[in-house]
C-alpha cells in the first residue's frame, strides 16, 4: 500500500528539514516515528525541504507499507511516536506510482509579518515583527515583475547547489488583516531563501528605501548583492502542496 501523510511542524528547534548527522531535523524525527510505528526501516519520500526555522502546515510525505493500522487511526499512532513539534494531521491511500515530490504540481507558501512597534510573546519565532510603516500598494506593484518564468539568481541564498536558477511563480498575493501582513506565493518550486529574499526586498520598497522599480532592477542584475535583506525564517510557512 502506498500511504500519503500530511504533516505540520514548528521549525524553531530544527536544523532544517533535511537529515544531517548529529543534528535534529524534521526528516530525522519523521523517519524515527515511522520506524517505531511500522517496526522497521521504511523509505519515505517528501514533497520538499524547508530551511532551518521554517514551519509547515501542509508538508506531505509518502511511503509504501503493509500495515494493519486503520488509515483513519494512522495519524494518531504516528503522533504517539513523534515529538510535540511535529504532527501528522492526515493520511490516505494513493496510487502505487504516486510520489510526494515528483507528483507535486504546485506549492503554496505564506510569509507572515506582524506590524507592531512591540513584540508579541505568542508570536515569538512564528512571525516577523516589523515596526515600520509600509506602503502595500508600492509593494504589490513591485512584485508584479516577478510573476511568470524568470532567472531568479538575485533571490537565491548563498551556498545553494542547483542545476539552474530558472523558476516560475504563478502568483504573489499580499493580504492585510489587522496588524498582520501575509505574503502568499504559489509556484512549482523555489530556490533556497528565494521567498525570504523577495519579502525582504519588498519590505525595503514598502518602507520607502527604494521605489517600486527596484524589484525589476534586482531581477535583471542576477546578483544576490543587489537585492534586499533575507527576511527571518520564523515568518515562513509551507501551507500546502497541490497534486
Amino acid at each position: 500500500m502506498n500511504i500519503l501523510i500530511k504533516i505540520s511542524y514548528d521549525g524553531t528547534n530544527f536544523y532544517g528539514f533535511q537529515n544531517q548527522p548529529d543534528r535534529r531535523t524534521v526528516e530525522g524525527e519523521l523517519a524515527l516515528g515511522v520506524k517505531k510505528t511500522l517496526k522497521k526501516d521504511t523509505k519515505i519520500y517528501y514533497a520538499g525541504r524547508t530551511d532551518r526555522g521554517v514551519h509547515a502546515i501542509g508538508q506531505y510525505a509518502n511511503f509504501h507499507a503493509d500495515t494493519t493500522i486503520d488509515i483513519g487511526n494512522l495519524p494518531k499512532v504516528l503522533n504517539f511516536n513523534l515529538p510535540d513539534d511535529v504532527s501528522v494531521i492526515g493520511a490516505k491511500y494513493v496510487d502505487d506510482n504516486f510520489h510526494a515530490r515528483f507528483s507535486a504540481k504546485k506549492k503554496k507558501y505564506r510569509y507572515v509579518v506582524y506590524r507592531s512597534r512591540y513584540r508579541n510573546a505568542l508570536l515569538f519565532n512564528r512571525a516577523y515583527q516589523y515596526p515600520y510603516e509600509l506602503n502595500t500598494d508600492k509593494m504589490r506593484s513591485s512584485l508584479a515583475c516577478l510573476l511568470g518564468e524568470h532567472d531568479y539568481k538575485s533571490f537565491m541564498g548563498r551556498n545553494a547547489i542547483v542545476k539552474d536558477t530558472i523558476r516560475s511563480i504563478d502568483s504573489i498575493e499580499i493580504i492585510e488583516k489587522g496588524k498582520f501582513l501575509y505574503f502568499d506565493f504559489i509556484g512549482k518550486s523555489f530556490l533556497k531563501n528565494m521567498i525570504r529574499i523577495i519579502v525582504g526586498t519588498a519590505l525595503e520598497i514598502g518602507n520607502g528605501r527604494y521605489d517600486e522599480t527596484f524589484m525589476k532592477e534586482v531581477l535583471e542584475k542576477k546578483n544576490r548583492k543587489s537585492a534586499g535583506p533575507t527576511a527571518p525564517s520564523s515568518g515562513l510557512y509551507l501551507l500546502d502542496v497541490k497534486y
